[in-house]
Formats: structure tokens, sequence, C-alpha cells
């Protein structure tokens, strides 16, 4: 009850932008309202002072509420989908995800980077945002400061990606198909995937999501390949067990439900449209969750390593999906 008591300020707040942002969003739906729930959370965030007793709140509903969106958006989409487009993505996400890795570590000791930062800033363009940072900041032993650094650098690109991607979406002639995967492979943060994809069409945020959540993946091999580095060092390791993102089998179970008749075509209509209201209270909670003080201390060096593996993300995606698929 006490905890209820304390997310409850917080909660109602994003509630409350994410409301007025539906309705925005179909007077102007070449915006969408998930823009819109960003904007105004961005807005709230910079040009007011927010209470303590809202930030609990607030994150509960970016960190764990996204997680039940995306397990609901697994009721609309059958295993025969979910395997076609994991299939005619799995190139894609194998050759940018060690790509962009590689060349942030590239750009890292160019610039003379912190070698963990690199790494983390590496890990979190090319698998899963702040995730892949967290999950792997305990193999690495990061400390928290530079921990910081990387998930602000993240941060801004993915903003940015979010404001983008639908701009470019819109004026290239793809796919829906091409759009779910480019979104997918190359957006950073798991709501803003889910978010861009949904706004491009619901064709297009289904692929999307399952191309996110393969991609997400990608964090147990690495996970492994650091921690036997780290063994062979001597400098410690980690399990597995945090690395597994629980809630794609979430997904996956409600998929099964779907395909076998499970939950009918009308409570699929109904869950998916409860995800995407869920889903723009996110991007209203994120965009509380940005300070421009924060980014704009960033230094230049940590920026241009975030700003090529995002370059490098983005296009060299579109071009392996341009000739993939």
């Amino acid at each position: 009850m006490e905890k209820a008591k304390n997310l409850f300020p917080g909660v109602f707040l994003v509630f409350v932008i994410a409301v007025i942002a539906k309705i925005l969003g179909e007077f102007f739906p070449s915006v969408g309202g998930v823009i819109f729930a960003l904007l105004i959370g961005i807005t709230i965030r910079n040009s007011l002072s927010i209470n303590e007793r809202f930030i609990e709140g607030i994150e509960d509903v970016v960190k764990k509420w996204l997680k039940i969106a995306i397990i609901l958006l697994g009721a609309t989409l059958s295993f025969s989908s979910i395997l076609d487009i994991g299939t005619q993505s799995i190139l894609v996400i194998l050759f940018v995800v060690t790509g962009g890795i590689l060349i942030t570590l590239l750009f890292g000791k160019l610039l003379k980077i912190n070698h963990t930062l690199a790494l983390l800033i590496g890990a979190g363009t090319s698998i899963c945002g702040a995730t892949a940072i967290s999950v792997i900041k305990g193999v690495l032993q990061a400390k928290e400061s530079v921990v910081a650094y990387a998930i602000s650098t993240i941060f801004f690109f993915n903003i940015l990606a979010t404001f983008l991607y639908p701009v470019l979406g819109q004026w290239m002639e793809l796919s829906a198909l091409q759009l779910g995967i480019w979104a997918g492979v190359s957006i950073h943060d798991t709501s803003s995937v889910v978010a861009v994809g949904y706004l491009l069409g619901d064709d297009v945020g289904e692929v999307a999501t399952t191309v996110k959540l393969v991609r997400t993946l990608f964090i147990l091999p690495l996970v492994l390949a650091i921690s036997f580095i780290a063994v062979r060092r001597n400098e410690g390791g980690a399990s597995l067990r945090g690395a597994f993102p629980v809630f794609v089998l979430g997904f996956l179970v409600m998929s099964g439900a779907y395909s076998f008749g499970i939950i009918s075509e009308n409570i699929s209509v109904s869950l998916g449209t409860t995800a995407k209201f869920l889903i723009v209270m996110v991007m209203a909670g994120v965009g509380l969750q940005v300070r421009w003080d924060n980014i704009r201390s960033l230094g230049m060096k940590p920026f241009v390593a975030g700003l090529a593996a995002s370059l490098f993300v983005g296009v060299f995606s579109l071009l392996l999906i341009l000739y993939l698929v």
C-alpha cells in the first residue's frame, strides 16, 4: 500500500500527459501521440521544478510498464509472423551489432576515450540502450560516473532518433517490413523503437518490436564474451541471469496464446490498443527524464564516439536492408 502511494503521483502525471498527447495525436496524426508525449514531458521537466515525490512513479512507468506493453503486443503477433520477421532480419542484426561495437571501440581508441566508456557506448548503441549498459557495467566493474556518462550519451542520440526516424521513414519509400527492421535494428532504446514503429503504422510497429526483441537477446553473447575475458584476466565475471530479458518470454507466451486461438481476435485488438496507450505513457515518462543540463555537460569526445556509432548503425543497417530484404 505504501509502495502504491509513493508511485501514484508520478504515474498520474504521466497518465495525464499521455491522455493529452493521445488527443493531440488524433488531431495531428502526422506527428502522433508518442511525439507529443515526449515533447510535453521534456517541456515540463526543463521549464518547471518537478517535485521529488513524482520521480519514483515516473521511473516505474519507464522501467516496468514498457515491458508490460511489449508482453501485451505479443498477443497481436502469431508465431509464424515472428519467425518470418526474425529470419529476414537476423543477418542485418548480427552485422549491425558487431559492427556498431567495433566502430565505437575504434573511435574510442582514436579519441583516447576510456576503454570501458567506449564499450558501454558501443553496447548501448548497438543492442538496447541503457539496458545493455546496465547489464554489462557489472561485468566490466565500471565506475558509476562512467556509467552515467555512457547512459547520457546514448540517451541524447536516442531522443534525437525518436524525432528523426518518423520523418525519414515517411520520406523514404520503404516497405513496412523494411521500415520496421530499420527502426528495430538502429534505434537504441526499446521504448523508442516501439513508439516510432507504431507511429509509422501497425505493420511497421509489429516488425520493429519483434526485431528489437531479437536484437536485445544479443546481450547474452556479449556478456559471455566480456565475462570470459574478465575471468582470463582474473577480474571476475557475471551471471547470465541478470542479462536475460525475461519479458521476451512473456511476449512469446502471449504470441503462443494468440497463435493457438486462446486469445481471440477481439481481445487481441483490445490488448494491442492498451499496449499502444502504455507506450505513449512510457514516452511521456522518458520526456520527464530529459534534463538538458545533463546533456550539455557531456564532453565532446564521448559525443563524437556516440555520433559515429549512431550514424554507422543507422546508415549501415539501411544499406543492408535495401540489399538483403
